[in-house]
């Protein structure tokens, strides 16, 4: 990319939207994997429309409690920490990106594609070599966030994404990246960068929207870039329904990862699609 073209971009960043101070202790807070219901239920109590979007969920049909949960307490208790971590990191984002502009972007697919990395990412972690293993508190952050530039180009350039879009329907043999760099001379990947970095987020996520496709990048923060990708891809399978997954031997050897945990956490994840999608349905 041309540096002048790249120097334009980037001023194009005032445009998109600034994390507010309680959105950055949100985020910081859906983070931490020790934090505590009652320390997540103080700070969601913070924020009213996510409260009550996690009510309404927690009393959802889907969740079989049809109105006998009151409190954030009760729905944290219903939904579980890592679902409620979930919603609220992605309600308080996708409310900051206007997508409408851009019909073909599919609001519902991107979050369960997001929220499904994130989830994978936390289960298998633990199972990498432990002289491997990326830190507890970047791994399911990294994976929530790993595609955000989507949102940011869909915002900035709704008619030329739309394009992308359906290029990418009628031709998927080539990657979504290539189809946006053929009409934006940019990807979404460099996106995320420019987004993450102008909400001042940590470099080892920062790295994961830039290279988290690339299965030979071996560089700052590899275990968790390459952890992530794996993740990303394993998430749209699941979604596409596909049979099974693909092998990436490669990968699972360089991580220390057994094969038979992964299949097992693949499984897992597969039953837990709709529950996910239910959940993603909240941003569309």
């Amino acid at each position: 990319m041309p540096i002048d073209h790249t120097r334009q971009e980037t001023q194009r960043l005032k445009q998109l939207p600034s994390l507010s101070p309680n959105t950055q202790r949100l985020l910081s807070s859906c983070g931490d994997p020790n934090i505590t219901q009652t320390a997540l239920a103080e700070i969601l109590g913070e924020s009213p429309t996510i409260a009550a979007r996690l009510l309404g969920l927690a009393n959802s049909a889907f969740f079989g409690q049809q109105g006998q949960v009151h409190s954030l307490m009760s729905a944290i208790s219903v939904l579980g920490l890592i679902t409620v971590r979930s919603v609220a990191v992605s309600l308080s984002l996708s409310g900051m990106f206007r997508v409408k502009h851009c019909p073909h972007f599919k609001a519902e697919r991107f979050w369960t594609s997001s929220i499904m990395t994130a989830l994978m990412a936390n289960e298998i972690n633990v199972h990498i070599r432990e002289e491997l293993r990326p830190a507890a508190d970047s791994v399911y952050m990294a994976g929530l966030l790993h595609n955000i530039g989507l949102l940011a180009l869909v915002q900035l350039y709704p008619v030329k994404m739309e394009l992308a879009f359906i290029a990418y329907e009628e031709s998927p043999e080539r990657n979504l990246g290539e189809h946006i760099k053929d009409r934006l001379d940019a990807t979404h990947y460099q996106a995320g960068v420019w987004m993450g970095s102008k909400w001042h987020l940590p470099e080892e996520i920062l790295l994961v929207m830039e290279y988290h496709y690339d299965l030979s990048y071996r560089g700052k923060h590899w275990p968790l870039v390459l952890l992530e990708g794996l993740c990303a891809r394993w998430a749209n399978q699941i979604i596409d329904e596909r049979d099974e997954l693909s092998p990436e031997t490669d990968s699972l050897s360089a991580l220390g990862l057994p094969k038979e945990r992964v299949e097992a956490m693949w499984k897992q994840m597969r039953n837990r699609l709709k529950s996910i999608q239910e959940i993603s349905s909240l941003f569309d």
